[in-house]
C-alpha cells in the first residue's frame, strides 16, 4: 500500500489543462492535502488494475479494500492539521457517502461493501483529477470544507481507539541501548 502510494504521486498532471501554470501553483495551500488524497486513492486504484491483470494474485481485493479502510482510521488520527489527516478525512467521508462501507451501531465495526468501494474508488479519483488538472482553487476548498471534517460518530470511533491504547503509529527506537552498546 505504501510503496502504490508513493508511485501514485506521480500520476496525474502536473501543468493544468489550460497551460497557465503548475496544478501546485493553483492550488497553493490547498495542493498538498488534495495530492496525499490523490496519491491514497490512486494507489489502490493501481492494486485493482493489477489484480485484473492477474500480475498480483496473492489474497484479494477484499483484503485490500479492508487495509484501505483501516488505513484511513490510522491517518485520521493525525488530526486535521497534518495534510494525510485532512485527505483521509475527505475520503472516508466521500466513500461513506456512497455506501463503501457500512457501521454497525450496536458494535462500533465497520464492513466493506467491494462493490460500492470500487465505486467510490473511481468516483474520487475522477473528482481529484479533475479538481488537479483544472486547477480548481476554489473546488478544493469546497470539496475539502464538505468532506475534511469528522463528524461526531466517527469522532466517538476515533475516542474508542485512542482509549483502548492503540498508537497511532509503530515507533522503532534505535540507539545505544536499543542495541544493547555502552552509551557514553
Amino acid at each position: 500500500d505504501v510503496m502504490f502510494h508513493e508511485v501514485a504521486h506521480g500520476l496525474g498532471v502536473s501543468t493544468i489543462i489550460n497551460g497557465r501554470g503548475t496544478v501546485r501553483e493553483a492550488l497553493k495551500e490547498r495542493q498538498s492535502g488534495l495530492e496525499e488524497q490523490k496519491a491514497d486513492v490512486l494507489g489502490l486504484y493501481m492494486v485493482s488494475q493489477l489484480r485484473a491483470r492477474g500480475e498480483i494474485t496473492g489474497g484479494s481485493m477484499d483484503d485490500n479494500y479492508v487495509t484501505f479502510l483501516a488505513s484511513l482510521f490510522r491517518s485520521m488520527r493525525f488530526g486535521s492539521t497534518s495534510a494525510h489527516g485532512i485527505a483521509n478525512m475527505a475520503t472516508f467521508n466521500f466513500f461513506a457517502e456512497r455506501g463503501a462501507f457500512s457501521r454497525d451501531p450496536a458494535t462500533g465495526r465497520y464492513r466493506v461493501d467491494t462493490v460500492k468501494m470500487e465505486q467510490a474508488m473511481n468516483a474520487l479519483s475522477e473528482r481529484i483529477l479533475t479538481l488537479q488538472g483544472t486547477g480548481d482553487y476554489d473546488g478544493v476548498g469546497e470539496f475539502m470544507r464538505t468532506y475534511g471534517v469528522i463528524k461526531p460518530e466517527l469522532q466517538a470511533d476515533l475516542n474508542r481507539l485512542a482509549g483502548k491504547g492503540i498508537p497511532v503509529d509503530v515507533v522503532f527506537e534505535q540507539g545505544p541501548a536499543v542495541l544493547g552498546l555502552p552509551q557514553d
